[in-house]
């Protein structure tokens, strides 16, 4: 009897572990980012026994200065799909940063997690000379800390969404792995290789159709989540009073500046995501990318792929407002948008309400995380040219030195 007894509250702990490890894929989604981003109907707290898991790269400034900043973007996107297919059996929430990413696991995925990162580490510094931090923070030790962290799911259409992060806990654990508390600095198997498929960087600079990409980073300045959440409302309000950032005009991404052209550099970067052979592996990228040059070019069906529909879809797809603990926006604007904007959040920077950071590009720039297009399945990560959200963070740096009092 006593055994029996033990037995089934052992399977009433795995059934409880195995749906808190799941709590992320059955969220109740929004889909209106100026409407429900900050709603708080839609976050929960992540669970205590989760984990946040940082990835960014070091020596940024060198990077960009450099010219890698597309390497760069590159590989933050390559760590969010290194992790999603070494636990393609978790949905995760994931962030990313433009210079890295952060996710959030389960602790049953955070070994896979971190033994993924750590290949991805390795390969970004043979690929592209960047170095890749990782740490992983407690989410139980970000509370301690009196720290919280939620998180919301955002799906952009049926099978494709995003994770949004509110809370202070996800700023602690970036500058907790930085300061060097819970980074990891195991080295992997030298075998031991990232599963890259999906990632590809196929797609020309984005130009700006109205003038500039600006690159926003805002941080609300409140003493609750709850306070930060009515700031920034207000923030998106007055943006989108100036700018209607639901319009496609404003988008980043549209079909009229999409241009897939034979670009030696992302055949570069999508052939060093590849194991194995290097000669048979560069045949099959150059293969792919003059099919899809052909199928682009004569905007037509080929099977069941729809190049007209994918670009549609591309632009909803596409993660060019987010929150992952601050707000981050590239919107496409006129120059006299730009400095309404502008002007706008210096008015609430010196009201002690919030600080930012901006930034006017020229282009936009996308990374494309494809796992499934013949379901649709396919989310493109957004940043602006000549450093873009990295150049922006500066600006935002400055202000918290600087700051008038709270």
């Amino acid at each position: 009897m006593q055994e029996s007894a033990e037995k089934s509250d052992t399977k009433t702990s795995d059934n409880k572990r195995a749906d808190n490890a799941h709590f992320y894929r059955d969220l109740t989604p929004f889909h209106s980012f100026v409407d429900e981003a900050f709603d708080t109907h839609f976050y929960v707290d992540l669970p205590d026994d989760w984990w946040l898991v940082v990835a960014d790269i070091t020596g940024s400034t060198k990077a960009v200065d450099s010219g890698k900043y597309a390497e760069v973007n590159y590989l933050g996107a390559a760590c969010i799909v290194a992790v999603t297919n070494a636990v393609s059996e978790y949905e995760l929430p994931t962030v990313f940063g433009g210079d890295g990413a952060t996710l959030a696991v389960p602790d049953c995925a955070r070994e896979a997690t971190v033994a993924a990162l750590l290949a991805t580490k390795r390969w970004g510094e043979e690929a592209f000379g960047l170095e890749l931090r990782v740490g992983a923070v407690p989410v139980r030790e970000i509370r301690a800390r009196g720290a919280s962290i939620l998180v919301a799911r955002m799906e952009f259409s049926p099978g494709n969404a995003m994770a949004m992060f509110r809370g202070d806990g996800f700023d602690l654990a970036d500058s907790v792995v930085k300061s060097g508390e819970f980074a990891i600095d195991t080295q992997p198997a030298a075998s031991h290789q990232p599963d890259l498929e999906s990632l590809s960087c196929r797609w020309s600079p984005m130009p700006s159709t109205n003038g500039a990409m600006l690159c926003l980073i805002i941080g609300a300045r409140a003493h609750d989540t709850y306070g930060t959440d009515e700031i920034y409302r207000q923030v998106l309000e007055r943006i989108n009073g100036v700018v209607a950032l639901n319009a496609s005009e404003s988008s980043p991404v549209k079909v009229a500046n999409m241009r897939f052209k034979l670009r030696l550099e992302g055949m570069r970067k999508e052939l060093k995501s590849l194991p194995g052979n290097v000669l048979l592996n560069g045949c099959k990228v150059l293969f792919i990318h003059l099919a899809a040059l052909l199928v682009f070019g004569l905007n037509r069906r080929v099977g069941a792929f729809d190049p007209a529909l994918y670009k549609e879809e591309m632009a909803i797809n596409s993660d060019f407002r987010k929150v992952n603990g601050m707000l981050r926006l590239i919107i496409d604007c006129t120059s006299a948008q730009c400095d309404a904007v502008e002007r706008e959040l210096e008015a609430l920077h010196q009201e002690g309400r919030i600080i930012f950071g901006a930034h006017r590009a020229r282009h936009a720039i996308m990374t494309c995380v494809a796992p499934n297009i013949e379901n649709h399945e396919h989310v493109h990560y957004i940043d602006g040219s000549e450093g873009g959200l990295w150049s922006a963070a500066k600006g935002l740096k400055a202000q918290l030195v600087t700051r008038p009092p709270s």
